[in-house]
């Protein structure tokens, strides 16, 4: 009896099981090269030589905020500026100081960033640096800008509220932040 006459019944039988299990052997194995020996992730960028990767004309940037105040996420997608066409990533990577890049392809630039500020949905009551209450608001994404100033002096709030408007209070709604005053005027 030759040996292919002895195994093709069992294969026969049994090809798809062992399809599946090499399959499975593929995927751990391509995930063991994925994670690093400390459990993160490799980066998905070449880094140097002159084969390191290059974004292309029209490449997307994706910019992901997760605001530490209110613990809200927001992503902005647009068009990469033309100053970062054909740039690597130690060539990008000093122009977004305060970003942490997390993936580099030649088709798009992650990154993000954890302001300590709340999140464009938020009214946010703070003191103004001449010592008044005033409502600010995030709108830009990265820094707060004053709306209105409310002309009560921060000095005859208690002490407590005063130490947490230097950082801020948010407020979802215009009523919260009515409810909120009305409630330090009693």
């Amino acid at each position: 009896m030759n040996r292919q006459n002895r195994y093709s019944p069992w294969l026969k039988k049994n090809t798809a099981a062992l399809l599946v299990g090499v399959a499975v052997l593929l995927l751990l194995a391509g995930g063991f090269l994925l994670v690093r020996k400390d459990g993160q992730e490799e980066p998905s960028y070449q880094v140097g030589g002159a084969d390191a990767v290059r974004v292309r004309d029209g490449a997307e940037l994706m910019q992901t905020l997760t605001y530490t105040r209110c613990a809200h996420t927001v992503t902005r997608r647009v068009t990469a500026p033309v100053e970062l066409y054909g740039k690597t990533l130690e060539e990008v990577a000093p122009l977004y100081p305060a970003w942490q890049i997390t993936e580099f392809s030649s088709s798009e630039v992650q990154m993000s960033q954890r302001p300590d500020l709340f999140c464009p949905a938020h009214l946010v009551l703070m003191t103004s640096p001449e010592g008044k209450l005033c409502v600010y608001r995030n709108k830009y994404g990265d820094a707060l800008a004053m709306e209105k100033e409310l002309g009560t002096d921060v000095s005859a709030l208690p002490a407590a509220v005063q130490e947490e408007l230097t950082v801020g209070i948010g407020f979802d709604t215009d009523e919260e932040l009515s409810g909120w005053l009305e409630s330090m005027e009693s």
